[in-house]
């Protein structure tokens, strides 16, 4: 899902918030934790006494303390007492609207990082992302690994099979990582798309359309159903309990096309109206919002709940049943993929992924599945791309250094010491240095 945001004068005053980019000669050549606690999520235990070294981008040794030599002029960071984990995946994520300025856009990229989010499923291309991508991957901005889904396929953007076709064709010439489904798409457009996908080697995900359907959906090969989309309106969650047999037979079918799902679960209670609006305005974190842009999401959210067909019992009732299918899907053996849909409504980049965590531990989820959710998941479900979302020598450098063990307490995921992103070091002390500097100027606009 995708709102457009209008930020006039906040955007004008970002320009001297950031300070350019560390490059990597700047950089030590070996960056070492020593002596920390290692939850390498491979599986659920934790790695006592570890020194985890560090060199460019990759993870280079994984092991005792006592075994493993740190070069010397390397940067040592102490580790006793601390939690090493990989770093934090958001697998529906966006890129600021087109029209937004490069400060912008470095605001929201920043803001993901400061809260140890270091990979991002982009789900809405337009003009310019690719470059971005290649920015960020180069150095030149500090920001998440960034894979991009192109426009996107829908009933307005797509008006033929043939179209579809040549779409297809099109994003996969021009580097996009992945397609895009939004709602609207007829079905024979969608059959074209997901025909010619397979055969040009391209995923395609997002939405379900309704004239699709979760069966044909999944049957067709869609590699991931965001926002527990179409699965509802099969069972008819808006009327009453899930039918155990039918939730059975759906979860089954999932599992079975291997298709990974993204619940955005604390987004979509704002999307259908099942949330007090005076708790989420007393988020902490929309201070690093402008003020305007908060003052539009108050007012979209009073106006939805305040429509004429809007019925709150109804809202209540959907949001039980995506709890119930989440944790069905969980334990059918499905693959959950965390994604909190940042930024849109009241989810701050990087700061929702703290508000989802809490709601997919409602659900039933355990500390570990949750934390597998942003990690080791993704990593897998996006092998081709990279090797990430473990702490294990060859892995991608994305690690988030925690006072605490996430595993007892998910608070301590917010309790950061650093953020290592693609090998460069972000101690906690920068990360709320520029917090604060966001912080200031948003107040204002």
């Amino acid at each position: 899902m995708k709102i457009q945001l209008r930020l006039p004068v906040f955007v004008a005053l970002l320009g001297c918030l950031f300070l350019p980019p560390t490059s990597a000669t700047s950089q030590p050549a070996t960056i070492a934790f020593v002596e920390v606690n290692v939850l390498p999520m491979d599986s659920n235990r934790v790695l006592p006494n570890r020194t985890v070294l560090v060199q460019g981008d990759r993870i280079t040794a994984v092991g005792p303390a006592d075994d493993v030599r740190v070069p010397e002029g390397a940067e040592r960071i102490p580790g006793a007492g601390r939690f090493l984990m990989p770093g934090l995946a958001e697998m529906h994520g966006h890129n600021p609207p087109l029209g937004s300025s490069s400060e912008y856009v470095e605001a929201v990229y920043f803001l993901f990082v400061a809260n140890g989010v270091t990979t991002v499923r982009s789900m809405l291309g337009w003009p310019g992302q690719l470059e971005l991508r290649s920015r960020v991957a180069g150095g030149e901005l500090t920001g998440p690994t960034l894979l991009l889904a192109g426009p996107s396929f829908s009933g307005s953007s797509i008006q033929s099979p043939d179209q579809a076709e040549r779409r297809v064709r099109e994003q996969k010439a021009e580097g996009w990582d992945l397609l895009k489904i939004h709602p609207g798409l007829k079905r024979d457009h969608y059959d074209a798309m997901a025909r010619t996908a397979k055969e040009a080697g391209i995923r395609f995900a997002g939405h379900v359309p309704a004239n699709v359907g979760i069966v044909h959906a999944l049957e067709s090969g869609q590699e991931t159903i965001d926002h527990l989309d179409g699965y509802l309106e099969h069972l008819r969650g808006d009327r009453g309990p899930l039918d155990p047999d039918q939730l059975a037979r759906v979860v089954s079918l999932t599992r079975e096309r291997n298709a990974g799902v993204v619940p955005t679960m604390v987004l979509w209670e704002t999307i259908i109206g099942a949330a007090d609006l005076d708790r989420m305005l007393a988020f902490p974190e929309l201070k690093y919002m402008p003020a305007s842009q908060v003052a539009q999401w108050k007012e979209s959210y009073e106006r939805r709940i305040g429509s004429t067909g809007f019925d709150a019992a109804v809202a209540r009732r959907i949001a039980d049943n995506r709890r119930v299918l989440l944790k069905a899907l969980h334990d059918g053996g499905v693959r959950i993929l965390f994604g909190t849909d940042a930024p849109q409504q009241f989810s701050v980049p990087g700061f929702s992924v703290h508000r989802e965590m809490k709601a997919m531990a409602e659900a039933g989820l355990t500390n570990f599945d949750i934390l597998l959710s942003a990690t080791r998941n993704v990593g897998e479900q996006l092998a081709a791309s990279d090797r990430f979302g473990t702490v294990t020598a060859g892995s991608r450098a994305d690690l988030l250094l925690l006072e605490g063990n996430p595993l007892l307490d998910l608070g301590h995921v917010a309790n950061r010491v650093g953020v290592v992103v693609r090998g460069r070091w972000l101690p906690e002390s920068e990360i709320q240095s520029r917090l604060e500097k966001i912080a200031a100027r948003s107040a204002a606009n």
